[in-house]
């Protein structure tokens, strides 16, 4: 008997190993989706979110083979379910076929396989090894290193790689591999790197032959590439955004794109924009949910834009549309109603107040005195909201309390020591003007149903809300105008709790306000009435001999007869109309 001895040199590994891993010949299944099965998508609404495109490479396969195989059965024998002695495996008896056109040797029938420790060899019935060589053995392919010791997992042949499967047998088409998946040439079982095109489909395989997915960029542009590998063509959506991908190339587009009969823009990252977007010194609009730029007239919010038909860019200034002069603001917000020459025009903000605010001194009206009042236990239904004797020495004893100055005055320091809960600008409150956009009959419905919301609230001499803290008449009437978009300067509402001021006086004379004879009067048109000649009292017409208004302590807004409780010879001889 002759005793082989077989010396097993280390071997540096520099690869992932593949143990155990079935020889794959048609594209993996990969999330439920096979490389070879990819489709795009065209957007129908997308969200917005830029996708990550890096990637880290997978380490490059092992530049020798693996020396451990992973059970100690003959390659022959695994695929023979039930052999109970792998080791000593039959051997075939026939003759072995013509060499196939590869080159590779068939050793079908000239040997067989023998186990040598935890490695197998195919050794020739004259007793030789077969090494450094490929071989076919019963239709598969082997490798065998120089001690004649078949290989697997990943091995290198000058510039090229393969892969043998834990049986030995060497991979071809798809394979998984530590994460990756690789393709394997199906003829010569070489790696492949770079574009590939399997079924249709495009693939990337990077310089370590792992296959790309999501975004890479390659020297032309970026390219995204699905989950399942293939390269996606057309709309794409990824981690919330859409982009699109050319058709042909798989090129990321940037900048404006025609498609669909729509026009689209990427932003610089590739990710499709929606909302307002500045292009340059033009505004343009995509629609929220598809990205089609918008052209023609659009309404964002409460406010009416137009955008050129033929670039989609916002329209400012006057504009002739249908035969039609239109204005628009500098922001593009069309302007939906303008007074005559003259009177009072629409606003987008009302004029800031700044540091403007009201120390509560002597004969000072509004709602601080009443938050005072309430504070301090001087508050009642039927109390009016000035500062009097009661409030100055109520106010002095607490100062006193407190180690304050005893002035009797209210300053930002016994404010802020009363611990009100309301801020020191409490008085500054304006209500926000609706969209420029509102035509006239908007502005109308829009002041009345300001009013009308306060139906309820108390009465507050010099006060003008909010609602939870009260109205006087013309403090009603004052936010009432700001929510339609009037801003009746130099009236305002700081000037409004003064204590010889009466804003009720005021609009009735303001310059800029329309005066309209009494029997002409029209729904959204100013009610005033006298005391002894003078102008004292204000509401708003209803149409119908009705109007809305607050009165006097303990009477809180409400819907009355146009008389309220002055009489029809108290009512002045004409109305004053804000809207024109």
């Amino acid at each position: 008997m002759r005793t082989s001895i077989l010396i097993l040199l280390p071997i540096a590994l520099t690869g992932p190993a593949v143990v155990g891993l079935p020889t794959i010949t048609s594209p993996p299944a990969w999330a439920a989706e096979s490389p070879a099965a990819q489709e795009t998508a065209t957007p129908q609404p997308p969200a917005a979110a830029d996708a990550d495109p890096d990637a880290a490479p997978p380490e490059a396969p092992r530049d020798e083979s693996s020396t451990e195989p992973s059970e100690a059965a003959s390659p022959e024998a695994k695929d023979r379910a039930g052999a109970e002695d792998r080791a000593a495996a039959p051997q075939p008896e026939q003759e072995p076929p013509a060499a196939p056109s590869d080159g590779i040797a068939d050793l079908t029938g000239t040997g067989s396989w023998v186990a040598v420790g935890q490695k197998w060899q195919w050794r020739g019935k004259d007793g030789s090894l077969a090494r450094s060589r490929w071989a076919r053995i019963n239709g598969e392919v082997y490798r065998f290193d120089d001690d004649g010791n078949m290989l697997t997992g990943w091995w290198k042949d000058g510039q090229s790689w393969y892969h043998l499967a834990a049986s030995g047998v060497r991979s071809t088409g798809w394979i998984q591999d530590a994460g990756s998946w690789f393709y394997l040439d199906p003829t010569t079982g070489i790696m492949a790197t770079g574009e590939l095109v399997v079924g249709g489909s495009t693939y990337f395989l990077n310089g370590n032959g792992a296959m790309v997915t999501g975004w890479l960029q390659h020297a032309d542009g970026w390219r995204f590439y699905h989950p399942g590998g293939a390269r996606a063509h057309g709309w794409v959506q990824n981690a919330g955004s859409w982009f699109y991908l050319n058709p042909t190339t798989g090129i990321m587009t940037t900048g404006w794109l025609s498609t669909g009969g729509h026009w689209f823009y990427l932003q610089s990252s590739g990710a499709m924009a929606t909302g307002w977007l500045r292009v340059g010194s033009s505004w343009f609009y995509l629609d929220p949910t598809s990205g089609a730029m918008a052209t023609d007239w659009l309404k964002d919010g409460a406010t009416w834009y137009y955008l050129d038909p033929s670039t989609g860019a916002m329209v400012t200034g006057t504009r002739t549309i249908n035969g039609n002069s239109q204005s628009f603001t500098s922001s593009g917000a069309w302007i939906g109603y303008q007074a005559p020459s003259g009177y009072l025009q629409p606003v987008s903000s009302i004029t800031p107040l700044g540091w403007s605010t009201n120390t509560l001194t002597w004969g000072m009206n509004g709602i601080k005195v009443r938050i005072v009042q309430q504070r301090l236990g001087l508050w009642h239904s039927t109390k009016l909201a000035s500062v009097d004797s009661s409030f100055v020495s109520a106010v002095r004893n607490f100062q006193r309390r407190t180690g304050l100055p005893q002035t009797g005055v209210v300053d930002e320091s016994t404010w802020n020591a009363l611990n009100t809960g309301f801020s020191w600008w409490v008085d500054q409150h304006q209500e926000v003007p609706t969209s420029l956009s509102a035509t006239r009959g908007e502005r109308i419905e829009t002041m009345i149903g300001y009013a009308w919301n306060q139906i309820g609230s108390s009465y507050t001499w010099g006060g003008a809300g909010p609602y939870g803290l009260g109205f006087d008449c013309s403090g009603l009437v004052l936010q009432s105008l700001y929510k339609a978009g009037l801003d009746p300067q130099p009236i305002n509402v700081i000037k409004h709790g003064w204590p010889d001021y009466r804003t009720s006086q005021e609009l009735y004379r303001h310059p800029q306000m329309m005066h309209v004879p009494f029997n002409q009067r029209q729904r959204g048109d100013l009610i005033f009435y006298t005391s002894g000649g003078v102008v004292t009292h204000v509401a708003i017409y209803l149409g119908g001999d009705q109007v809305i208004h607050t009165d006097w302590m303990g009477r809180p807004a409400r819907v009355d007869h146009i008389t309220v409780s002055y009489g029809w010879n108290n009512i002045t001889s004409d109305v004053v109309r804000p809207f024109p």
